[in-house]
């Protein structure tokens, strides 16, 4: 099936969903407890939002100027990088600047690599000359290495991370796999102490990029809308007060240890009649939890439902 057909089906917008987002939508900042702690045995949010809105909740959204940068280069014609993962997904919908797009790549090189875990720490007490070397009279490839990481200038020692060396870069080190240093001094007099501590072989592919476009961001929320949105309507008084609430106040929350109203679980039921695009899998807490598109009085609403009560799993699910 080609991806420009969006929404053809269920399929890609689930896998785009369930790689893109974080958390299923939810703010932080419309309570901690679900957050922190123990979760809730319930919670129902809705915020308001417009189909322009929908990508940037679904979708893998690039941000990182040099991301963007990259994105740029690979929509003007194709790009090369090199990684041990993919420096931006494919095989999936992401969002730039107001705008859908699907990249593809193939792998066409693959250069053994090792990954070394090192320290770069703080010096304590006096050090042996001959087992300092100045920053400068490092290797290109060490110094390069270094500034990747941000540890250039010195400023930034007592830390541990990991320096990634192809064998053709390891060759030119002085650094890996064994040094006969094991201070570094920078130009303005500071120190930092080198250790290596555990090497891990590894691989830098070649991701050779492609780029497409496949809407603005509010043509694919108009689709994304038609596709998952329906009207939540003919509610009981006591659900009705919780759909409000939920708009009100941002979220209606059952505290842990307390059960669910039986009106939460008639809404909880009647919602998993409807595919969500944040749908986790068909069993478990999948088929129950996830984000939902709802009109409710007129207005679209991203919501989130949550239930962890056993008295929900009996549901038979129907079209």
């Amino acid at each position: 099936m080609r991806r420009r057909a969006l929404l053809a089906s269920g399929t890609s917008v689930l896998a785009t969903t369930v790689a893109g987002c974080t958390g299923l939508g939810l703010n932080p900042s419309a309570g901690s407890s679900s957050l922190v702690g123990t979760a809730p045995a319930a919670r129902l949010s809705m915020q308001a939002v417009t189909p322009a809105e929908l990508p940037s909740k679904l979708l893998y959204a690039v941000q990182a100027s040099e991301k963007a940068r990259l994105l740029d280069r690979i929509l003007d014609g194709g790009a090369a990088v090199d990684g041990t993962r993919p420096p931006l997904p494919a095989d999936r919908h992401l969002l730039h600047d107001g705008t859908v797009y699907q990249l593809a790549h193939d792998v066409t090189a693959r250069t053994p690599a090792t990954r070394y875990s090192v320290k770069v720490d703080i010096v304590e007490g006096p050090v042996d000359e001959s087992e300092t070397v100045r920053f400068s009279d490092l290797p290109k490839v060490d110094r390069e290495t270094f500034a990747e990481k941000g540890l250039a200038n010195g400023e930034t020692v007592g830390i541990g991370t990991a320096f990634l060396y192809t064998d053709a870069e390891r060759n030119r080190s002085a650094l890996v796999p064994e040094s006969d240093y094991s201070v570094i001094r920078w130009k303005d007099g500071s120190r930092a102490k080198w250790v290596v501590d555990e090497a891990h072989s590894a691989t830098v592919d070649t991701y050779q990029y492609t780029g497409e476009r496949i809407a603005p961001a509010a043509e694919y929320g108009r689709r994304v809308r038609e596709r998952f949105a329906f009207e939540l309507s003919g509610l009981s008084e006591a659900q009705r007060e919780i759909v409000t609430t939920a708009v009100e106040e941002s979220h209606y929350l059952v505290d842990s240890g307390e059960t669910p109203p039986p009106a939460l679980v008639s809404l909880a039921r009647r919602f998993r009649r409807h595919e969500h695009p944040t749908a986790l899998g068909e069993d478990g807490e999948g088929a129950r939890n996830g984000a939902y598109l709802v009109r409710f009085d007129g207005t679209l609403y991203w919501t989130v439902l949550m239930v962890h009560d056993e008295s929900t799993r009996t549901e038979t699910r129907t079209a």
